[in-house]
């Protein structure tokens, strides 16, 4: 089948698609899924890594690298090719904040998610990997009607300690307030539909890896954990796919956490990955991890 998303090899325009509305295979083309993989570094290791992802997916799945090097100034004042409404809530949100990286990536993301036009489309960071065939691992999910698919899911309530809920605002009970790790996950057009309604009320605000989960909650949205231990997973999948410490601050001892980072990726090493079929993350390959001094439970990587 041919490729629905160009592939320029690293010099590629990573919103290209979006940009120029090239036209692309819609949903009832064999039900295929789409995955935007994003990474804000681009080296040989992670186009092999990519490479990799892309070979062992072409079955199921179209996906576009996305090289996002620009910063939230960047974005703004309308630097590089790749558009934002910068009069929406949520910019003026992000602009009050300062960084993509403290939690607006939805900004990127989700405009890339709609550009994509299919109904399910994954969103995979550059530093997560897999250890074992990536095919063997998406297709669990070929059928799953999950509206969003995410790591670590938790509630206000079996976490009250993680960092982000003090910024964390919505015109619902704290009660429903729901948490998430979103290195990986897979959202719906439905969701993103819901989404960006919600967020364009002013009346939701906080980290996306809040208000992605929270809002599609308490809209009635289904949600579930790719895997692990948490209260979202179903029973099929428990201590499958990753592991983690949901409640440590850096989500260690695990698979699936926010620190120590690995070097390598599975294809580079596979004796670094002593588990097998697990998700694992982070892997800076070549890439100077992000330093920050670890609140009471950090939870995010870019």
């Amino acid at each position: 089948m041919e490729a629905a998303f160009p592939q320029d090899r690293l010099s590629m325009n990573p919103f290209r698609f979006a940009a120029f509305q090239r036209p692309l295979l819609g949903p009832s083309a064999g039900g295929r899924q789409a995955g935007i993989f994003i990474t804000h570094v681009l080296n040989d290791r992670i186009q092999a890594h990519f490479d990799r992802l892309r070979h062992e997916t072409e079955e199921i799945i179209d996906w576009q690298l996305a090289y996002n090097p620009w910063t939230l100034s960047d974005l703004v004042a309308g630097r590089g090719e790749f558009e934002i409404d910068r009069t929406s809530v949520r910019v003026r949100q992000a602009v009050d904040n300062g960084h993509l990286s403290m939690g607006y990536m939805d900004l990127v993301l989700f405009p890339l998610v709609r550009s994509a036009n299919r109904e399910f489309v994954w969103v995979l960071e550059y530093d997560v990997d897999f250890a074992g065939r990536w095919l063997d691992f998406f297709q669990q999910f070929s059928s799953n009607g999950a509206d969003l698919l995410a790591t670590t899911l938790n509630t206000h309530r079996r976490d009250p300690r993680w960092t982000f809920w003090n910024s964390a605002n919505g015109p619902c009970p704290k009660s429903r307030f729901t948490r998430a790790f979103l290195p990986i996950m897979r959202v719906s057009r439905r969701l993103i539909g819901v989404y960006e309604e919600a967020l364009s009320t002013g009346e939701w605000s906080g980290h996306y890896e809040f208000l992605v989960p929270t809002i599609a909650r308490v809209q009635g949205l289904r949600i579930e954990d790719i895997g692990g231990t948490g209260p979202f997973v179903p029973w099929r999948r428990r201590r499958r796919n990753y592991l983690n410490a949901a409640k440590n601050p850096h989500l260690s001892p695990g698979t699936f956490v926010w620190r120590p980072s690995m070097t390598a990726y599975f294809h580079e090493d596979e004796t670094a990955f002593t588990q097998r079929a697990m998700l694992y993350h982070p892997i800076k390959a070549d890439v100077v991890e992000w330093e920050a001094e670890p609140p009471v439970a950090l939870s995010e990587a870019i």
